[in-house]
């Protein structure tokens, strides 16, 4: 395959730059015991047909997170639409309508206490590829007290976008929800140096909670509070189904299953 520049590209190879998307749906919830770890990739492929053919869809990054310490999994979706119409859609047909084998997602027995809201997108834009740089990513949410805030996004984005590409992180996304008043970013890692390959990279994981918050000046200054900070592996990410790159990606399988284990 050649890209328009001319260049040979492998047949899933999406090239860094701006994401052509202006909504994001977030959500999250955590794993119950009803599904073994060896059953969730076919669980994954399963939904990811009927997801990946909403209008809209752009691309999903899928969180999960292992606390030793609780023994709670944590997991959910990172969605970003073409629109933010479409990304309320989406929101709207998990609660209402979306079925599977008869069972209403939000009652499905694997997974507990969910949460989702849709976001307008601000900016979202890859540094590197995201086939083989994409591994990891730290979601931040603020509750806005100052509601002048928000309207100082769009100049917020730039700023923000040169300091994560100097850090070199593998993409941002930035997002506000003007009714609730909550401010969200999602910074996409790769690996940090000596993360391991063969286990549970926490490594990574721990460089990220580590690393200085994006919005610490509005916590300082009373602007926002701080509502939600979770860091989590990527592991799986998904393309719309019109796309010549239908594949989806597994960065951390193995150590993790996936559907060819």
């Amino acid at each position: 395959i050649v890209n328009p520049n001319g260049e040979n590209m492998p047949a899933n190879r999406h090239k860094p730059g701006p994401i052509d998307a202006k909504g994001a749906y977030l959500d999250d919830f955590i794993l119950t015991d009803y599904l073994l770890p060896e059953q969730a990739p076919a669980a994954i492929e399963r939904d990811r047909p009927f997801i990946t053919a909403r209008p809209g869809f752009v691309r999903k990054l899928l969180p999960l997170r292992v606390d030793l310490a609780s023994g709670v999994n944590y997991c959910g979706g990172r969605y970003l639409l073409k629109t933010y119409d479409e990304a309320v859609a989406l929101g709207r047909w998990f609660e209402h309508e979306f079925k599977i084998d008869g069972v209403p997602f939000l009652e499905r027995p694997d997974f507990a206490d969910v949460q989702g809201k849709a976001y307008q997108v601000v900016g979202a834009y890859d540094f590197t590829a995201i086939d083989d740089s994409q591994t990891a990513f730290r979601t931040e949410i603020w509750h806005v007290q100052d509601a002048s805030l928000l309207k100082k996004m769009p100049a917020i984005w730039p700023v923000w976008r040169d300091r994560a590409e100097s850090e070199g992180r593998s993409a941002l996304w930035l997002m506000y929800n003007e009714d609730s008043r909550d401010i969200a970013v999602v910074t996409v890692w790769n690996k940090v140096k000596g993360a391991p390959t063969d286990e549970l990279d926490f490594v990574t994981l721990d460089a990220i909670d580590s690393a200085p918050s994006y919005g610490i000046e509005w916590v300082t200054q009373g602007k926002a509070e701080k509502i939600f900070s979770r860091s989590t592996w990527v592991y799986t990410v998904w393309f719309p189904n019109d796309e010549r790159a239908k594949s989806p990606l597994w960065p951390n399988s193995p150590p993790l299953p996936a559907p060819n284990d």
